[in-house]
């Protein structure tokens, strides 16, 4: 109530005088017995005198005109002293008169037959009993909180050797790992190497081989060669005999020209055949270098 009348004033743009709540209760009360005795009642309503010529148009005038006045009263009633009655205000009022009074009686009579003195002694046991419950739940919070912290100092024990274990497990996956993988490197050049080195064998071998098999064919060509020459040379000693022999007597100067003749043929191709020897030789030590 107090903080509406505050808000009213300060809507109005006024400071209002505060009252005790006693002082207060009396303004109103006097202030509703002085405007109730100036306001008639209800039950006995105003006599106005009839008016010469009175309507029905004018009654409802005159009630439309009461009806407006009862409602500004009780809006202006409402305003002046809030919300609450002025019946309920006294009552409340007599209300903590009596409530005062009764505790003033009740110290005096405590006092006057000393019940203050246990009152105070059962004060003292209960604040002991509160100090004491304050100190145990302080206690056991401390143990707790003391508790709490090793269990915390624990855990980040705990969790740190995880951690290195973890760190330490990964390393040594790591370094197998990198062994692994060098060993596998190793391997690979080993036998990158060796297939390389057996590239070049097996390619050097068929060069060799190949180079034996032309020998070879080039010596058993010699050979043949030599052979047919002698072949082709004994042929034709042999016609040249039975020539000879069939005209020994005639030809004995031309055989002798042919075989000086056939000498010195087979001389030439003797050279030749030794020049084509070193040429091939050359080239035989060109092609190994």
């Amino acid at each position: 109530m107090q903080r509406k009348i505050d808000s009213r004033s300060l809507k109005d743009g006024a400071v209002k005088k505060t009252y005790p709540p006693k002082v207060l209760a009396n303004r109103k009360s006097s202030a509703f017995s002085g405007i109730r005795s100036e306001i008639p009642c209800a039950t006995h309503p105003v006599q106005y005198p009839a008016p010469h010529g009175w309507t029905r148009r004018n009654r409802l005038r005159e009630l439309r005109i009461r009806c407006v006045a009862r409602k500004f009263l009780y809006l202006w009633i409402r305003m002046t002293f809030g919300r609450v009655f002025p019946s309920k205000a006294r009552f409340y009022y007599e209300q903590r008169i009596l409530r005062k009074a009764f505790e003033e009686w009740k110290e005096e009579w405590w006092v006057f037959q000393r019940e203050w003195k246990l009152c105070v002694r059962a004060d003292c046991h209960y604040r002991y009993y509160l100090y004491n419950l304050m100190f145990q739940t302080w206690r056991t919070y401390v143990h707790q909180q003391q508790e709490m912290r090793i269990k915390y100092i624990r855990a980040e024990n705990h969790d740190a050797r995880q951690k290195m274990w973890q760190a330490w497990k990964s390393w040594l996956i790591y370094v197998v790992f990198r062994r692994t993988k060098l060993q596998m490197q190793t391997t690979a050049q080993e036998f990158r190497q060796r297939s390389i080195l057996w590239l070049w064998w097996s390619q050097w071998r068929q060069q060799l081989g190949q180079v034996r098999v032309g020998h070879a064919l080039l010596t058993s060509a010699v050979k043949h060669r030599a052979l047919s020459l002698q072949l082709q040379a004994w042929s034709r000693w042999w016609e040249q005999l039975l020539q000879v022999q069939r005209e020994r007597r005639k030809v004995v100067l031309a055989v002798k020209h042919h075989q000086h003749w056939q000498k010195c043929k087979s001389l030439k191709a003797w050279l030749k055949y030794l020049g084509a020897r070193r040429v091939k030789r050359q080239r035989r030590g060109g092609s190994t270098w």
